[in-house]
């Protein structure tokens, strides 16, 4: 029984949908090129994010300019809130801004790689095989009689 005619069996069986995956060949030129458009589209929104998170930082430096001490905060309540909702806005855009940072330096990586990768695919399709080289020598020997 082929693997075929076994994928068949079980599919009427079990009524279950066989997945025939064809095997995509390695496509490393493919790869760096989305990477690259990954890595272009994660620096824009570190870019981006860099200045939220600037922005925040000063209205919070504001806010605490503004509160100037803890009786100033007990007079105006409303303040303190202001200053510890901000402090926590500028938090989370610095932990986001981090966590965009680590994929950038995962993108930067994973493009390196496969850039080499590629580039040892390459020499390798320009290397020819043994049996080739022999084929050649062996020519070379005979044409030299």
């Amino acid at each position: 029984m082929s693997d075929e005619d076994y994928f068949r069996a079980y599919a009427r069986r079990y009524g279950a949908q066989v997945y025939k995956g064809t095997r995509r060949p390695l496509d490393p030129e493919g790869r760096i090129s989305s990477l690259e458009g990954i890595l272009h589209s994660t620096i824009q929104q570190l870019d981006d994010l860099q200045v939220v998170v600037d922005q925040l930082r000063a209205e919070l430096d504001r806010a605490q300019q503004m509160v100037g001490g803890a009786s100033s905060s007990r007079e105006d309540p409303g303040r303190s809130v202001l200053e510890g909702q901000l402090a926590s806005a500028v938090a989370r855009a610095e932990d986001a801004l981090a966590q965009l940072q680590k994929r950038e330096q995962e993108l930067r990586t994973a493009l390196a790689r496969t850039t080499t990768l590629e580039a040892e695919m390459s020499e390798l399709r320009l290397r020819p095989e043994a049996a080739e080289v022999t084929r050649w020598r062996e020519a070379a020997e005979e044409a030299s009689r």
